[in-house]
């Protein structure tokens, strides 16, 4: 599914909750206005009939009073009075013939007192039967009965309306708690759509961040596939092709250094014999000057010709070839002659080197190529950045902690190297080991390295069962540590080649 797609169901599940929203307000409001509707239509419209009808049957009560006056004033303006009578009474019986059916009976019976009071009055002898003491006390009567039937039309008005407003109230109420509703789910709409979007774009794209970040730090190991939008999957795609690519590229780099590697060895072979043939006096006496010159040029040779080894060694151990195992080999021995194949180094820095053991070891299963190569790179990389007249000092320990990370069981040998040269930066401390990172050190005169030093000597022990770190200290100068597995070849990644011991019966190591 592609991520438009996703957008859209995502927006169109909120549109439906919203929608479901404004349709239930909507039914509400219609609701609301259907009520109000049948009380103006149902009730006001009645109440306005019977209000017509009532003030009809005043308009008689009021035209008999002054008509009651006016015959109190004369008792001969009968003929007179009459006509108003008349016009009340024909309003009256207008009024009840429209509307008779449809008023509440009350209202209809006073009326209709009403209506056959005007006519009796109003046919002969006005004043005369205006003044009928009986027809006197019955209009009271039908006073009150009018009054008393307006009353109950206005108290039945009212109730209605009260109970039209208590059904709006309910309607509104019952609006507000299914908005809050609505409001809920809009808000759990919300969050599960946005837990998908993030679970379904935003862990792919992390994952793949993680597996990129992994590439460019030379793990060339094949792309983890990944769920998500199609464009987040043509990515991982891509970038798994990118890996493979430079996972070519990175193997052919590899075959290339081995190759040169493997042409160099041969001539600076012939070269070092051929320079120690000079060195030695087979080829005729030195003075002191060319001597010089033939130790100069027999410490380059001796760099070039390790260099060239530690190649060789990191083209063994990442191509996967087994380790050369020697039974019964002995690690102070292989720490005393890495020591000392970089002594003509430090002497030429002016450096002086210190090796301190703690501890007895015997003999042990290691390829001490492997070790001695690694523990010489990190002893170079330590004179490189000391000035003359300082310490690079070796001590070797033994321990039952492993090195950060690992949590098996078992007995290892810790060298650490300290060198009083002016530290790591913060900055680098994380580059440390990338292959051909170099950075500046310090004001040393010594330019820097290839940037192979450091990152030579962990693989070679990682491919031992070993590890080589920075260890941050206090103080001036920087900090190696070499952990070397004792309790042979179990902990080694690779299978062992195991060159036969001399004496199968060595002691184990301790």
């Amino acid at each position: 599914m592609r991520l438009v797609q996703r957008l859209i169901i995502s927006h169109s599940l909120l549109t439906a909750v919203l929608l479901g929203a404004a349709g239930f307000a909507v039914v509400a409001l219609v609701r609301m206005t259907s009520l109000l509707t049948e009380l103006r239509e149902d009730h006001l419209g009645q109440v306005q009939e019977e209000e017509a009808v009532h003030q009809a049957a005043w308009g008689v009560e009021v035209a008999a009073r002054h008509a009651i006056l006016a015959c109190e004033r004369d008792p001969a303006a009968g003929p007179n009075v009459a006509p108003s009578l008349k016009m009340s009474l024909r309003r009256l019986e207008s009024l009840l013939a429209q509307y008779g059916d449809s008023i509440q009976p009350s209202i209809r019976n006073a009326a209709e007192e009403y209506r056959g009071y005007a006519r009796y009055v109003s046919e002969e002898n006005t004043c005369a039967r205006l003044f009928e003491p009986a027809l006197r006390e019955k209009r009271l009567i039908w006073d009150e009965n009018l009054t008393d039937a307006w009353i109950a039309v206005v108290r039945s008005l009212h109730e209605v309306v009260l109970a039209r407003e208590a059904e709006a109230y309910a309607i509104g109420a019952t609006a507000i708690v299914m908005g809050l509703i609505f409001g809920a789910l809009a808000v759990l709409a919300a969050w599960g759509v946005a837990r998908w979007m993030a679970r379904g774009v935003t862990q792919p794209l992390e994952l793949l961040s993680t597996q990129a970040r992994q590439v460019g730090q030379g793990n060339f190991a094949p792309i983890t596939p990944v769920g998500g939008p199609l464009e987040v999957q043509e990515l991982a795609s891509e970038l798994d092709r990118t890996r493979a690519r430079l996972a070519e590229i990175d193997q052919l780099k590899d075959a290339f250094v081995a190759s040169v590697s493997h042409d160099l060895r041969t001539p600076l072979t012939r070269l070092r014999a051929a320079l120690g043939l000079m060195a030695d006096g087979t080829t005729g006496p030195l003075n002191a000057q060319q001597r010089r010159v033939v130790d100069l040029a027999r410490n380059a040779c001796e760099r070039e010709i390790r260099l060239v080894s530690a190649l060789l060694d990191m083209s063994r151990v990442k191509s996967g070839k087994a380790l050369r195992l020697e039974a019964g080999c002995l690690l102070d021995e292989v720490l005393d002659s890495a020591m000392e194949g970089m002594h003509g180094e430090a002497d030429e820095a002016g450096v002086q080197l210190e090796l301190e053991k703690e501890g007895t070891l015997g003999p042990a299963l290691l390829d001490s190529a492997i070790i001695e190569r690694a523990v010489a790179n990190i002893l170079g990389n330590a004179i490189r950045v000391s000035s003359r007249g300082q310490k690079v000092r070796m001590l070797r320990t033994v321990t039952q902690e492993g090195p950060p990370g690992h949590t098996a069981s078992g007995t290892w040998a810790k060298v650490v190297v300290r060198d009083e040269g002016p530290g790591v930066r913060p900055e680098v401390v994380d580059r440390l080991f990338e292959h051909f990172f170099t950075s500046p050190v310090g004001n040393t005169a010594n330019p820097p390295g290839i940037g192979l030093g450091l990152p030579l000597a962990r693989e070679m022990m990682r491919a031992h069962g070993g590890e080589v770190a920075f260890i941050d200290e206090p103080g001036p100068g920087a900090t190696f540590a070499v952990w070397i597995p004792l309790e042979g070849p179990a902990s080694v990644r690779y299978a062992a080649e195991t060159t036969p011991s001399p004496s199968p019966s060595a002691p184990s190591p301790v």
